[in-house]
């Protein structure tokens, strides 16, 4: 096809629709703008990845958003147009829309990306967005074989810096903010972060989608938690962190709230906390970054349970 002039070819491997090409499919419009740019041409190429990928998974692409409940993709360049008061510098890829739920989604690739920690919350405003548009947790997809890696990079930084990252209050603009350099780092507001690969991302996304069920019916009593920070299912003394979905900032609350409980035990209130216990439920897959931390897992009040696969649930 690139010898017949319907596609071209750079040395770096892009491959580029030329006019013939487009001609043989007139009713398709390109849902963003390309240029010659590196960077922008770079930035086209990522999020063509992510609708491939999600493609692939069944995920249809669109410029705008659809009646339908059903898994589509808005890329960032349409949702844009959508969503108003979202940063310049944002680095999302673009909107999974499904469910009644809104996921924005990256290609962070081996995770060195440079992350702009503030201006990602822009896409979970209230104030210049709208509950229409505002987001509900974060999609990041990282290259394959590298997953736990980089979830204990994520995690590392985050827990590093908690005390400010996990404030509840934050404060929302319009203006500009300035470029950040920093790893990526997670914050309260991105309410859910869930990590995964290209390969994986189709088992990811039927967790991700069937999360709230799994968490509802994963214990027998009890009721919901609406403070992550404690836990998302509460049984006294039991405080359960349900993660289904490798919700990676879930795993950072578990974390800090079981070296919060350690610091308490070891004060003159221990009594009031020494029947307090922290229950983690995860996928075999993810125990190993259940265990990053072994002074947590070393405590008895810390407990923690894998989820059966899928089959032997079935099997019931």
């Amino acid at each position: 096809m690139t010898k017949n002039k319907y596609l071209s070819k750079s040395k770096k491997g892009v491959v580029s629709v030329l006019k013939k090409g487009r001609e043989l499919f007139p009713e398709e419009v390109p849902l963003i703008s390309t240029a010659t740019g590196v960077t922008t041409q770079q930035r086209v190429l990522q999020v063509s990845r992510i609708a491939l990928w999600l493609g692939k998974c069944g995920v249809p692409t669109f410029s705008d958003r659809q009646d339908t409940e059903e898994p589509y993709f808005i890329p960032s360049a349409c949702w844009r147009k959508i969503a108003l008061g979202i940063l310049s510098t944002t680095r999302f890829a673009g909107m999974l829309m499904a469910y009644d739920k809104r996921y924005v989604v990256y290609d962070i690739g081996d995770g060195t990306m440079e992350w702009q920690v503030r201006a990602e919350s822009s896409l979970f405003y209230y104030r210049y967005g709208s509950f229409e548009t505002k987001a509900h947790g974060m999609i990041l997809i990282c290259e394959d074989c590298r997953r736990d890696e980089i979830a204990k990079q994520i995690i590392r930084q985050t827990m590093w810096s908690r005390k400010s990252l996990l404030k509840e209050q934050y404060s929302e603009t319009n203006k500009p903010v300035r470029y950040s350099r920093s790893p990526i780092k997670l914050r309260a507001q991105y309410e859910h972060v869930y990590l995964t690969t290209p390969a994986l991302l189709a088992t990811s996304l039927k967790r991700i989608y069937d999360e709230e069920e799994t968490i509802e019916t994963t214990i027998d009593d009890g009721e919901r938690a609406y403070n992550s920070k404690e836990g998302n299912w509460v049984d006294w003394p039991n405080r359960y962190f349900l993660n289904p979905a490798f919700d990676i900032l879930l795993l950072v609350y578990f974390f800090s709230a079981a070296k919060s409980l350690q610091h308490l035990l070891m004060g003159e209130w221990a009594d009031h906390f020494s029947e307090l216990k922290y229950i983690l439920c995860v996928h075999q897959e993810d125990l190993e970054i259940a265990k990053m931390y072994p002074d947590v897992t070393g405590m008895k009040e810390v407990s923690m349970y894998v989820y059966r696969p899928d089959e032997d649930t079935e099997a019931d």
